[in-house]
This record gives C-alpha cells, sequence and structure tokens, in this order.
C-alpha cells in the first residue's frame, strides 16, 4: 500500500488572452517621376494608369511569318510527305522488257523468238513482206526466167530491169547461161492527199475596205505594202518500191518479191557518139518485125513508115517521131497503125498509145 499523504489535484490555468494586432500603416503611393519630354501617362476609372495598345507594325510582322510560314509547310513539307506516301511519285518506273512475237513461223514449225532484256525497251518486231518461191523441176531454168521477166514488163505500173541501186539497165542479161541473177523493179504509186476546201472569206461590208486592204497606213498617208510570206518547203513523200529478184540454176528458179522504200530512176543521158538522122531512123524500123512493134503481120513490106521534121523530148532524150501507115491494100490503104519515138542516139524506141497517150519503151536496140 502506498505510504504517505495522497496529492491534490491541481487546477486548470485559465487560458491567456491574445492582444490585438495593431493595424499596418498603409503607405500612400509614390509618383512616378516623369521626364520633361515624356508625356504623363492618362488614368482610367479605377485610377490606374491605361496600357498602351502596340503599334500597327507589330501586329502586320507576325501575320506575315505566319502565313510565310504555311506556304512553306503547303510548297514543301505536303508535297514531301505525299511522295513519302505515293511511292510512284518519288520513285522512278523501271522499263519494262518489249513486248515480241513469242514464236517464229518456218512454214508449220515454229521456233522461239527472241526475247530481249528491259534495256532494250524500246524495240518492236516487224514482219518482212518478202515472199519467196522456189521453182524446180525445170527443163530449162534460164528461159524460164525470161518468160517470167516478160510477164512483169506487161505489169500496170510495169517493172523495169534494174541495178542494185534501182537504176534502170540498158542491157538485157543473157538467159541462155547456165546460172543468173536479175532484179526487176517498179515505183508503187503515191496515193495523192484528199482535196480540202478553202474556207470561204467573208466579203468587207465597206467597200473601200475591199479595194484599200486591211494593211494600216504609214506615216506619210501611203498604203503599206502587205507582207508576202514565203511558202514553207513542202517534205518530200517517203516513195516505196515493189522488187523481184530471179536467181536461176539448172532447173531450178527462185523468185523473191519484195517491198522495200527507194525509188527507181533512169540513168543520166550519155551524149552520143553521133546523131542519127530522120532517114536512118526510118531504116532502123523498117529493118525491124511487126511483132516486135506490136503491130500484126510478118515484114514490115506491107507498112509504110514516114518520119517527122523536128524532134520531141523523152525522158530528157530528143527522139524522131515516126508514123506507120498500112498499104497492104487497097481499100483500107494508108490505114494509121501507130506512133513511134526513136532517141537520136539510137539507143531507145518508144510507142505511143493511141487510146490513152501513155509512151511505152519498147526493147531496143535489138541484138
Amino acid at each position: 500500500m502506498p505510504i504517505g499523504k495522497p496529492k491534490e489535484p491541481k487546477e486548470p490555468k485559465a487560458p491567456k488572452e491574445k492582444k490585438p494586432k495593431k493595424p499596418k500603416k498603409v503607405k500612400p503611393p509614390k509618383d512616378k517621376k516623369v521626364k520633361d519630354d515624356e508625356a504623363v501617362p492618362e488614368e482610367g476609372e479605377d485610377g490606374k494608369p491605361k496600357k498602351k495598345k502596340p503599334p500597327i507594325l507589330l501586329i502586320i510582322i507576325p501575320l506575315v511569318v505566319i502565313i510565310a510560314a504555311a506556304v512553306v509547310v503547303f510548297v514543301f513539307v505536303l508535297p514531301n510527305r505525299n511522295a513519302d506516301e505515293d511511292p510512284d511519285a518519288s520513285v522512278s518506273v523501271e522499263p519494262s522488257p518489249p513486248v515480241l512475237p513469242e514464236e517464229i513461223m518456218i512454214g508449220e514449225t515454229a521456233i522461239v523468238g527472241m526475247a530481249l532484256e528491259a534495256d532494250e525497251s524500246g524495240a518492236v518486231a516487224e514482219k518482212a513482206k518478202t515472199v519467196t518461191y522456189t521453182y524446180s523441176n525445170l527443163n530449162d531454168a534460164g528461159k524460164a526466167a525470161q518468160t517470167y521477166a516478160k510477164q512483169l514488163a506487161g505489169e500496170e505500173p510495169r517493172f523495169s530491169l534494174v541495178d542494185e541501186d534501182l537504176v534502170r539497165l540498158r542491157e538485157q542479161p543473157d538467159y541462155t547461161a547456165a546460172e543468173g541473177t536479175v532484179l526487176f523493179a517498179r515505183n508503187v504509186p503515191i496515193e495523192e492527199p484528199a482535196a480540202t476546201q478553202a474556207p470561204e472569206s467573208q466579203a468587207p461590208e465597206d467597200p473601200k475596205e475591199s479595194e484599200e486592204g486591211s494593211q494600216p497606213p504609214d506615216a506619210e498617208g501611203s498604203q503599206a505594202p502587205a507582207e508576202s510570206k514565203e511558202p514553207e518547203p513542202e517534205e518530200e513523200p517517203i516513195t516505196y518500191v515493189h522488187t523481184v529478184r530471179m536467181t536461176w540454176s539448172p532447173g531450178v528458179c527462185v523468185v523473191t518479191a519484195d517491198e522495200k522504200v527507194g525509188k527507181v530512176t533512169s540513168p543520166p543521158p550519155t551524149p552520143p557518139a553521133h546523131s542519127i538522122s530522120m532517114w536512118e531512123a526510118e531504116e532502123n524500123l523498117e529493118a525491124m518485125l511487126p511483132e516486135q512493134l506490136g503491130l500484126p503481120g510478118e515484114s514490115m513490106d506491107i507498112y509504110e513508115v514516114i518520119p517527122m521534121d523536128g524532134t520531141e523530148m523523152v525522158n530528157g532524150a530528143a527522139c524522131i517521131r515516126m508514123y506507120v501507115y498500112s498499104n497492104s491494100n487497097v481499100q483500107n490503104g494508108n490505114e494509121f497503125m501507130g506512133s513511134y519515138l526513136m532517141s537520136l542516139d539510137g539507143q531507145h524506141l518508144y510507142r505511143l498509145d493511141p487510146v490513152t497517150d501513155e509512151i511505152i519503151e519498147l526493147e531496143y536496140p535489138l541484138k
């Protein structure tokens, strides 16, 4: 048990009262010092000074900068972004290999066609117009070639014997040889373009305008001459020729027909060693056979040849004209049979078609 007296409880102390704080002294606002050359700022309704408005130039400059930035974005940034999205716009397209025939026919057999890589993307394949026939089991190949040459000469337009440069030859080949090669060619007719009607010009309302023209007068009052435009030179059209090459050997004749760019021309005229007279031309014509002149009969004795004075130009050569009349019987005496022209050098003979007036060269001189 506890020894001693119990302690008495202490009485609670009363709370201390807080002293009220002294109010702070309000300092009066200091007046800002104003320089002599500076304007006094205006005060607003609340006594505060009004804020100054920024100058217009400070507003325009930022707007210009913003517009310029927008232009840069639309011109440079957006196209590059679209190019990244669209590969065709930024990546160049690689060339593709050309489309060429996959097969080449040899008779009824097909072989593989030419296949090229992309570096030959512009290549094209055009089938040639060459046609080749081989005539075999011939008794006389040279005579067969000569027969075909006459058939070509009768074509319309006719074929001419030419060299490799498509120049007409004057000498005939030797078809009696065991082997030989000849080349015939003719010009392909050029199609004339369709004629276009010129637009109708409207007549001027004022008759003076039609007399004076549309050119303005010069300073002195005289009418200025109209400027004449030189016509542009026309481009020569591309011409083509049909060629027939015949190569014969014993029992075989190979005929190759083709079409290519070119033109059949005549050889340049050579000056004659001497010019034949009209009487010599008459004698040369009378020495021929009617068949060679396209006339009926077996001898020129039944015909009368009358040469004409003067000369006429045919293919750049001066020629003598001769008329042929029939005197085979009394009833049809002096019947006109044809007109012929012989060159003064005695190397060319032409027949004039009585219906079409076409000049046809005959085989002359004869061998």
